[in-house]
């Protein structure tokens, strides 16, 4: 019997690889950006402990903590795991909480949206500019560069939770857990 032929992928399926791609990138560069964390710190203390100052340390910490933050968001907002009032939300009807998704989806892609366009502005200045941490060593833009690239990243998932609400599922996420209240 001949095997039956492979279905071609939907318009519907290339989103979701994407959108599962980029929520694997966003867990791997939070879990890669806290491992640098924890060796820079880790590499502060001894250091600190013998007397000698790296001046630029501390701007490379300060750095990977705002990364962290902000790829670590990314990480929430792909998996829909952000704050949220589950108590009323959960006892809505169906529809009504359809149209909340909608709403949240829609406001995030704007916000988002928004915040990237004038951070990736600002990094653009500081960049032309030629600006410095605090430090006077490392260049600012890459501390900035995390904004403008984690918020576009985040107006990507809203944008994948947009089309999930309206094709009428649900991504994968806390609340399902819980779903039958």
């Amino acid at each position: 019997m001949p095997e039956p032929a492979p279905q071609s992928p939907g318009p519907v399926s290339v989103p979701d690889r994407l959108v599962r791609w980029l929520t694997l990138f966003a867990d791997q560069m939070a879990a890669a950006i806290c491992f640098f964390l924890i060796v820079a710190t880790t590499a502060a203390v001894i250091v600190y402990q013998r007397g000698i100052t790296i001046v630029w340390l501390d701007d490379l910490l300060r750095m990977l903590l705002i990364w962290l933050v902000y790829v670590g968001s990314v990480s929430l907002c792909f998996h829909n795991d952000h704050i949220a009032m589950d108590a009323v939300y959960l006892r809505l009807p169906r529809v009504v909480r359809r149209v909340i998704d909608v709403i949240v989806a829609v406001t995030g892609i704007v916000l988002c949206s928004y915040i990237a366009k004038f951070g990736f502005d600002s990094m653009r200045q500081e960049i032309a500019y030629g600006m410095l941490l605090a430090s006077g060593y490392l260049p600012s833009w890459p501390q900035t560069l995390a904004i403008p690239l984690c918020f576009a990243l985040m107006a990507v998932a809203y944008l994948s939770f947009l089309i999930a609400s309206l094709a009428g599922g649900r991504r994968r996420d806390n609340r399902s857990m819980v779903e039958g209240v």
